[in-house]
This record gives structure tokens, C-alpha cells and sequence, in this order.
């Protein structure tokens, strides 16, 4: 959370950081009720006369549904729910039902949780689901999780919940391909209202996901995203690049991979090297002066991978008009959405053919 500059009641304090949950805020703004000291509040960091100081950490809550409901009351959800219309033709409210991720991607960052995963009960969900549609209406809710519904038996549980309320409420997530392909997952969320999934499906190499710890295979990729999409669920791939060793052939395995699947969408990145990954610590002698998101904006390739960081830059325009083309394209045929989809082939065919003429020349250079 922000830094907090609460009056002095120890000494002065111009800076205060709290690095806990909900429990360390309550004990905070009690001890400065009372006007009692607080700086032995476990869960934080604070910058005093005295110098910097961390104090030991709290336990990680794992009962989530001790907590209340968040305080929706106190939010004038009105403006958001005019800027959503205006800008989707939908009115969206996130959620979030889980804290941390338990897998291992070598270059995933996880400062607050680490690997554990704790969740609320679907019943827990589904109270909260159903306040918001009593009182505020959404069209949909975007659930903001890392991994939606992980533990086995819970996207049942909350399809059942929904349903013993009444409720059917279209909603977009997070998850990954293999969890997606276990049982009857996919019915069972498809039959609580999914929407839209985006699945981590990061490259069509199975030798980069491998590398990069990814514990998944193409396959999975394939087959998931096939069985979504027959069942009416848009899909989305998060797809990255510049990953350590990365070729040309792995670059094209990634790109045919798109072409093939073609996802309802994709959002493309390079290799990020987080500070506490695995990742990391293979690079950071690499990263010189650049060395995090406050020197580089986040296309920049900060390490030696087999290209240049301008050719990386062009990638990502030139995959994501690739795949915009091909959309276009399909559309023409009758096979995509709508005019407007079929009318973008005007840009994006002869856009897409000048970035692979410069993507090339990078590439020779």
C-alpha cells in the first residue's frame, strides 16, 4: 500500500510502509487511536530518527472468509460505471477471491505471499457476487486472481453456490491451461457464467517453456483453448519473448502457434528479470545500469538474448498485427466479428507486411 504519514506519537516518523494485511492496519490505526506507540507493529517497515527498521513479519492469513465484505458502501461506483459504458458498452466489477500462486515460473516475482495459496470458500463468493447484483448491477465480473478456482472441487462449488442464489452473472478470469483440462472444469465454469479466460500460454516452444519452468506443454495449450473456444468462452494468450536462449525457431514455433490457435486475443511482453526470481539471478550481472521498471519502460530487454532490444520492440507490433490481419482476414470470410473486424484489413494487411520487412532487417543487423 502507499506510504502513510500518520502525526508522530513516538518520534518522528516521515516515512511508514506497511508491508502486511489487514491485520497490521487495524493494529495501527488502534495504537494511534489510543495514541499508544505503534512502532512494534509486526508487519512493517518504518524510516525514523533512528534509521531505517523492519520489523518481524505476520503470518500470512489463510482464513480468508474471517474477513468481511469489502466496504462497497463507501465507493461511488457511479463514475466507474460511466467510464466502463462508455469505453466497453459494459459495466465491469473486479474481484478477487484468492491470494499468491503455489507454481514455480522461474520468472514470476511473489514478494507478499511467496508460493502459498489461500482462497475463499465459493460460498464466500458467491454472497459477494450477489450483494453487488442486488445493489450495483453488473453486466460482468473480471475476477482478478492470478489463478482463478485452483483447488480441486472449488469452480464446482462455486457454480452450485451461484446457482442456490439464483444467479448467473458472465465473468472473465485468469488460469492455466493444464488446471483448465482437469475433469470437468471447464463445464463446470462455463456453467457458473466464464466468459473470457486468459491462460499463460507465454510460447510455442516447448523447449522455453521447460526453461522457464513453466509446467505446461503446448498441447495443453492446444487443447485448452479448443475446448474453451467450442464451448463459446473467448480466449486470451499472454505471450512472452526475449526469454533466455530463445531462437529464431522458437520465435516462429510461437508465432505458428498463434496462427494456428488463433485466440480471441493477446497481450504480448518480453523476459522481465524480476528481482527474487530464478530468472534473475541468472541475468542481473547482464543488467548494467538498467535494472528496473523506474530506468526502462517494459518492452526494453534489459539482458543479452539473440536479438537486439529494438528488434523486440518491433516484434511486438509486428505480432500483434499479425494477429490483428489475420482477425481482419477471417472476418472478410465470414468466419470473425462484425464490419469494422473485416473493414481493419485496409491497415492492418499492409501494416503487417511493413513491420516484417523491418522485423527482418533488425534481425540481419
Amino acid at each position: 500500500m502507499p506510504a502513510i504519514t500518520p502525526k508522530p506519537i513516538c518520534s518522528k516518523v516521515p516515512t511508514l510502509l506497511c508491508m502486511a494485511s489487514e491485520a497490521t492496519l487495524r493494529e495501527l490505526c488502534q495504537h494511534w487511536s489510543r495514541r499508544h506507540c505503534w512502532k512494534a507493529t509486526m508487519g512493517i517497515a518504518c524510516l525514523g530518527d533512528d534509521g531505517f527498521r523492519t520489523n518481524a513479519k505476520r503470518p500470512v492469513m489463510r482464513e480468508l472468509d474471517a474477513l468481511p465484505m469489502a466496504a462497497w458502501d463507501l465507493i461511488d461506483l457511479k463514475p466507474y460505471r460511466e467510464i466502463w459504458m462508455r469505453a466497453h458498452g459494459h459495466w465491469a466489477i473486479n474481484l478477487a477471491t484468492t491470494r499468491g500462486c503455489p507454481f514455480k515460473c522461474n520468472w514470476c516475482a511473489k514478494p507478499i505471499y511467496g508460493n502459498r495459496y489461500n482462497s475463499r470458500s465459493p460460498e464466500h463468493v458467491a454472497d459477494e457476487v450477489a450483494w453487488l447484483s442486488a445493489h450495483h448491477a453488473p453486466d460482468r465480473i473480471w475476477f482478478a486472481d492470478d489463478i482463478f478456482g485452483l483447488k480441486p472441487g472449488w469452480v464446482q462449488g462455486y457454480r452450485d453456490a451461484l446457482r442456490e442464489r439464483g444467479l448467473h452473472i458472465p465473468y472473465k478470469i485468469q488460469s492455466r491451461v493444464d488446471l483448465l483440462l482437469e475433469g470437468d472444469a471447464i463445464d463446470a465454469l462455463v456453467a457458473s457464467g466464464l466468459e473470457e479466460a486468459w491462460v499463460g500460454a507465454e510460447s510455442g516452444s516447448q523447449r522455453i517453456l521447460d526453461a522457464m519452468d513453466k509446467g505446461t506443454t503446448v498441447e495443453q495449450i492446444r487443447e485448452a483453448t479448443r475446448l474453451l473456444q467450442s464451448k463459446g468462452v473467448r480466449v486470451g494468450f499472454f505471450l512472452q519473448f526475449g526469454y533466455l536462449g530463445e531462437t529464431d525457431e522458437d520465435i516462429a514455433k510461437t508465432i505458428a502457434m498463434v496462427d494456428e490457435l488463433m485466440p480471441d486475443d493477446i497481450g504480448v511482453s518480453v523476459s522481465y528479470p524480476l528481482p527474487g526470481t530464478k530468472f534473475h539471478e541468472k541475468v542481473k550481472a547482464e543488467l548494467d545500469t538498467k535494472a528496473n521498471w523506474t530506468d526502462s519502460d517494459d518492452l526494453a530487454l534489459l539482458f543479452r538474448s539473440t536479438h537486439r532490444p529494438a528488434f523486440y520492440k518491433r516484434l511486438h507490433r509486428y505480432v500483434h498485427k499479425r494477429f490483428r490481419r489475420k482477425q481482419a482476414l477471417m472476418a472478410l470470410r465470414g468466419k470473425g466479428e462484425g464490419v469494422l473486424r473485416a473493414l481493419s484489413a485496409a491497415y492492418y494487411v499492409p501494416a503487417a507486411a511493413i513491420d516484417s520487412v523491418r522485423l527482418q532487417r533488425l534481425a540481419r543487423n
